[in-house]
């Protein structure tokens, strides 16, 4: 009897386990792909950003593939939790997917949500990717811009405010924030929740 309950408990982890990874992984819609050098290694990487389909809120995930010298691609990165997913609330009229690009070994991805549009720069360095540059333009609804350049290696964080469709600066900001070390692509919405 004692050896039945124990087989039978460890099916019942088993079907458990197998039911949980089935859950785990609907990011079967490719929603957008990128190929460039990241790592300076001359191969051509890949960056693929998918979707969960299943899930009312459909969220997204990042993954970030390095091409190895014998043309298989090595999964880096994979987090979802950097991009917001399409339908926060479960309804439509959600996020824009965003854009990812590859120039001169940089990631950049652009977003766009409510009226907010963003753009994070990130350098692969030392086995990790660092944001190095953040920008933002929020406009206000009504007939001003507020754009937010920071760079992040020098610091140097400026905001200003402009008349829609001008260059007439109403207003702007300078100021030093030393960051150290740089946020990563993992951690990334910890360090945007600091400095909104």
């Amino acid at each position: 009897m004692k050896k039945f309950l124990l087989i039978f408990l460890i099916l019942l982890q088993i079907n458990a386990f197998s039911q949980q990874k089935e859950i785990a992984d609907h990011f079967t819609l490719q929603i957008r792909e990128e190929e460039g050098d990241l790592n300076k290694d001359g191969l051509t990487d890949k960056v693929i950003i998918s979707m969960d389909t299943i899930d009312a809120t459909q969220p997204l995930r990042l993954q970030i593939y390095f091409k190895q010298p014998d043309n298989k691609f090595k999964l880096i990165i994979s987090t979802t939790d950097l991009l917001d997913p399409q339908y926060p609330n479960g309804k439509y009229g959600g996020n824009q997917i965003p854009d990812i690009f590859i120039e001169d070994g940089y990631l950049i991805l652009n977003s766009e949500i409510r009226d907010e549009h963003i753009e994070h720069k990130f350098l692969f360095n030392k086995g990790i990717f660092e944001l190095i540059h953040l920008s933002k333009v929020i406009w206000d609804g009504k007939n001003t811009t507020t754009e937010t350049d920071f760079n992040l290696m020098t610091g140097i964080k400026t905001e200003v405010v402009k008349s829609l469709g001008s260059e007439e600066i109403l207003w702007k900001s300078e100021k030093k924030i030393n960051i150290k070390p740089l946020p990563n692509i993992l951690n990334i919405k910890n360090f945007i929740s600091k400095f909104d």
